[in-house]
């Protein structure tokens, strides 16, 4: 399964297409996002996928991209 996740950051933040992020990895506290590339990831999700943070951030205590893909399908 293609995930919704890694193909929004690759089209944002060209600097991760040879990147590999770890499915796992908290995309945070690891520092592969600052705020302002999360800000920007939000609301990418938001528009495109209807992401509603709130409802994430009662769901889930981290950004990963497992969590993030589960939380959109």
């Amino acid at each position: 399964m293609k995930s919704k996740t890694q193909d929004a950051l690759k089209k944002l933040f060209p600097r991760f297409k040879k990147k590999t992020i770890k499915p796992k990895d908290d995309l945070v506290k690891k520092a592969i996002l600052d705020s302002m590339d999360l800000v920007t990831l939000v609301t990418m999700l938001s528009k495109k996928y209807e992401f509603d943070i709130d409802k994430y951030q009662k769901k889930h205590k981290n950004f990963t991209i497992d969590n993030l893909d589960s939380f959109l399908n």
